[in-house]
């Protein structure tokens, strides 16, 4: 039986209690696409539900700079706790109710950081070349996210290089911008391949967003995860930064 989903809501209704993991999300750009939910809900596991805001399900593709990536009470190490991600993702409910995010693949330039979360957390990361790149033309800021190449695992194969044009700041989100961003957990089986699921709680402040548009878009990474590729203008948002904390999972 699943249990009715909890509401959604611009904050975390309760803060988490004992937090384990911290990271520092920066320079995140959010690209949304809609998909018909019943697309969505057969690249889901058991146990999960396909979330929908007016009808439809939504595939999202999230570049970012991850920072201060440590553990509680551990010093962040330069090199090893700062680096580039993308993330291909949907949004889910779990049995428990929970209104998640649903990881379909993460990409990171760091190794060590791969390794720990495929075999510790059950996250199918994935090692890569990837980079952020920051300018301005005609007085307008852009960020450039660019994979070249996923290096561990090879397959599928992967590239993405999108350019955004930074806009004004959103002074109260919309009801589609809560859906999208204000999710406070994520699921993920462990151990993989188990068919056992785990919900990781995160607390993080509201997200400051901004109006974006994009400029350029050359991505294999939605297909990769075996998506049809995206049709129609996707619905795009930029955010300078957060700081989040992640609780140790729970058994769903």
């Amino acid at each position: 039986m699943t249990a009715d989903p909890q509401p959604l809501s611009a904050t975390r209704p309760t803060p988490i209690g004992r937090w384990w993991l911290r990271n520092r999300w920066e320079e995140l750009a959010f690209v949304h696409w809609a998909y018909e939910p019943e697309v969505v809900q057969r690249m889901l596991p058991d146990g999960l539900t396909a979330d929908t805001h007016n009808g439809m399900a939504y595939v999202s593709l999230i570049p970012f700079r991850m920072a201060d990536a440590a553990p509680r009470f551990v010093p962040a190490i330069p090199w090893l706790s700062t680096f580039a991600e993308t993330n291909v993702r949907t949004y889910v409910i779990d049995s428990a109710g929970n209104r998640a995010i649903w990881f379909f693949s993460l990409e990171a330039s760091r190794l060590p950081i791969v390794a720990f979360a495929r075999w510790l957390l059950g996250f199918p990361y994935v090692w890569g070349d990837l980079a952020i790149e920051e300018s301005i033309v005609d007085g307008c800021e852009r960020r450039r996210y660019v994979t070249t190449r996923r290096r561990w695992p090879r397959r599928p194969e992967s590239t993405t290089d999108l350019t955004i044009e930074i806009g004004d700041p959103i002074a109260e989100p919309s009801d589609l911008d809560v859906f999208l961003t204000a999710r406070w957990g994520t699921v993920a089986e462990w151990p993989r391949g188990s068919g056992t699921m785990r919900h990781h709680p995160v607390d993080h402040p509201q997200w400051h967003l901004h109006e974006a548009t994009l400029v350029n878009y050359d991505d294999t990474s939605v297909e990769a995860a075996r998506f049809q590729p995206p049709i129609g203008d996707p619905f795009v948002r930029w955010s300078k930064q957060t700081e989040a904390r992640f609780a140790r999972p729970t058994r769903i």
